[in-house]
């Protein structure tokens, strides 16, 4: 946090992506058997998004966005 109790962005991304690290962990947890093919389609892309959303955290740390 900065003197005016705002944090600043790299707080912020690193706050950021270690709560998707903790979802993408919770989402590769012992699944097996217990979910219908819909299911682990939108878990499989689930841990796509968060994979891609890491990346574009990173990416906005270095000012090297993609388009």
């Amino acid at each position: 946090m900065t003197d005016q109790g705002c944090s600043s962005f790299e707080e912020l991304r690193t706050a950021a992506y270690a709560l998707l690290g903790d979802a993408s962990d919770w989402l590769r947890s012992d699944w097996q058997g217990r979910l219908t093919p819909q299911q682990a389609e939108g878990r499989r892309q689930a841990l796509r998004h968060i994979a891609l959303a890491k990346e574009a955290l990173n990416q906005a740390a270095t000012g090297e966005v993609s388009r």
